[in-house]
């Protein structure tokens, strides 16, 4: 008996051995990070609330922040505490400007600079409006790609900055990020996203 059901287990080897591998399982990981970056990637008008804590070197402080996108124009309303005032920052048609506290108007080509000149630090909105969406900006090259259990972004270094997705919010069927945390040379940016709005194009 044994023998017999040692040569049926051996035909039944030999047939399966000439069987095709199973298809390898699909990766649901890496589908639904591509199906979230197509998703986010279309959401180019909306208006974001939140407080962004600002650390550069041995200096500080923390601002409330109103950033509103319509494609490629942007406001950014910079509301510092104890009656210090709010900065407008905006796209402009010859590139950007900042309206002060005082309302006194100030106009650039270079971003960073006018930031860096009037606030002294400079928030990366060419990429960064990609990131508050937790996606890369599709124009750089991203490296350290770190993606969650759900496809959704943790981590990634771009453009010389690296770029921690901390938490995430449900906002109308899609997870937008509720707190960031971007590092570049000196500056570190904390972001508590309160309140997303998102606007048709």
């Amino acid at each position: 008996m044994i023998r017999g059901l040692v040569l049926v287990c051996g035909i039944l080897l030999t047939g399966c051995a000439t069987a095709p591998p199973p298809a390898p399982a699909p990766d649901t990981n890496g589908i639904a990070w591509h199906t979230r970056q197509t998703t986010l990637a279309a959401l180019s008008h909306w208006t974001l609330d939140g407080r962004l804590a600002i650390q550069r070197g041995q200096e500080g402080g923390q601002a409330r922040l109103r950033w509103t996108q319509s494609g490629q124009d942007f406001e950014l309303r910079i509301m510092a505490p104890l009656s210090q005032g709010t900065y407008v920052i905006r796209s402009a048609p010859a590139g950007v400007e900042l309206v002060a506290p005082d309302n006194t108007v100030y106009h650039a080509r270079d971003l960073d600079a006018l930031m860096t000149t009037h606030l002294h630090w400079a928030l990366p909105v060419a990429g960064a409006q990609y990131w508050v969406r937790g996606i890369p900006d599709p124009a750089q090259p991203v490296a350290n790609l770190q993606l969650d259990a759900t496809g959704r972004l943790q981590d990634l270094a771009q453009a010389g900055w690296r770029v921690s997705v901390l938490e995430y919010q449900a906002r109308q069927d899609v997870d937008l990020p509720a707190k960031l945390f971007i590092l570049g040379n000196d500056l570190q940016l904390r972001l508590a996203i309160t309140q997303w709005t998102l606007n048709p194009p």
